[in-house]
């Protein structure tokens, strides 16, 4: 793009670091903002309630969304959105679903999302879904969801190391520049930390692949009840790479909720 002018290029670049609508005022309260233009990684073990912290992001935040969900089945996916948007269990709504009732009519209200399902995905393959995204709607998402980075496939053959993991995270935070969009790709942690049962620190990522994203958030069960969501990077607010700096939220995974205590 050449050189420019700060004022010149934020002129341009109008869009560049806008947050996405907050959906919940506690992370926001403790400067932990998810912007356009940025690349943000969330990092927790299995099970402990990544995908839906991200699924509830994109639903609440009305925000244009891609979600590349290569670690979930379509008919999880429509379940698990299907008990946010209607606050029915989700073994209800998956029910429904294995019996063929899709929620058309009731998951007609997250149109502006789109998933994507191959469960290998190329960096290369999410940037050409953006490009689609942006022919069938006429500008870029706002929002793309990356679940999670060991499913990324690169062309190197070395899928999962640390080199391999960097450039696909410095791909993606091109990507994110050339959208606009906030790109959020989630990853497992270090088995010390992979239970969910403790803060995980910027170490407890797996290849310590941290300078690329602008943010990157740890998530863990601070209570049977509760998600702890650790600020352990943020170039534009407080963090803590130790983990200390945490906002519990309220959640119940049965019914897909993670909402502000308050």
């Amino acid at each position: 793009m050449g050189l420019s002018h700060l004022s010149s290029a934020m002129r341009r670049d109008t869009a560049s670091g806008t947050p996405i609508p907050t959906v919940w005022k506690s992370l926001t309260k403790a400067t932990a903002v998810f912007r356009r233009g940025s690349l943000v990684l969330v990092g927790a073990g299995s099970g402990t309630g990544k995908s839906a912290f991200m699924l509830t992001k994109a639903i609440k935040s009305g925000a244009k969304t891609v979600y590349h969900t290569a670690d979930s089945r379509f008919s999880t996916q429509t379940a698990r959105a299907a008990s946010i948007v209607t606050g029915k269990p989700v073994a209800e709504t998956l029910k429904a679903v294995e019996q063929g009732y899709y929620f058309d009519k009731e998951l007609a209200c997250i149109s502006q999302i789109r998933f994507d399902d191959d469960a290998g995905p190329s960096p290369e393959y999410v940037a050409e879904n953006a490009d689609l995204y942006a022919y069938l709607h006429g500008e870029y998402p706002e929002l793309i969801i990356v679940d999670n980075l060991m499913d990324v496939v690169s062309d190197d053959g070395e899928e999962g190391s640390n080199n391999t993991d960097k450039r696909i995270l410095q791909y993606f935070k091109e990507l994110a520049s050339d959208t606009n969009a906030c790109v959020v790709v989630l990853q497992h942690l270090l088995g010390d930390y992979d239970d969910g049962t403790k803060p995980p620190p910027l170490s407890a990522l797996i290849n310590k692949n941290s300078k690329s994203p602008a943010m990157v958030l740890t998530l863990y069960r601070s209570d049977v009840d509760r998600l702890g969501v650790c600020i352990v990077k943020n170039r534009d607010g407080e963090a803590n790479a130790s983990g200390s700096l945490r906002v519990d939220l309220a959640m119940d995974l049965s019914f897909m909720s993670i909402k502000d205590l308050d």
